[in-house]
């Protein structure tokens, strides 16, 4: 952790970049030139350009996760199948609720409006006015 604790733009890109690269928030805090864990969160609940930013880094990094997971799968045998169908299964839980996409299931909103009029024929209305 290092003295100055400033959000600045270096900062803000570095952590963001190990994010999309599918690594945790706590390990990358743990590193010397970045803060603590406690000092990112701080910045994130007072700064929402920089928790939009974070987000959007979790939501790649959560696709690198399963890129990584299908290559790991790819590459198992019969020794270690078990250990990676476990990951994959908690990584493919991480993405269904960082990724609506992945989700059980989607939710679909419409909001449309409907607008119903009745008419009379139009010699019906001639009638009535003339009455």
């Amino acid at each position: 952790m290092s003295q100055k604790l400033q959000l600045t733009d270096q900062v803000s890109e570095n952590i963001c970049q190990k994010l999309m690269q599918g690594k945790p928030l706590t390990q990358i805090c743990r590193e010397k030139e970045l803060p603590s864990i406690s000092v990112v969160y701080k910045w994130i609940s007072q700064h929402q350009e920089f928790a939009n930013k974070i987000v959007q880094a979790r939501k790649i990094g959560c696709q690198t996760y399963l890129d990584e997971m299908i290559t790991e799968l790819e590459n198992a045998d019969n020794k270690n199948i078990m250990v990676v169908r476990e990951k994959l299964h908690h990584y493919r839980w991480l993405a269904s609720k960082l990724l609506p996409i992945y989700g059980d299931k989607q939710q679909i909103v419409q909001d449309t409006k409907v607008e119903i009029t009745w008419q009379q024929p139009q010699e019906k209305v001639i009638e009535a006015e003339s009455d």
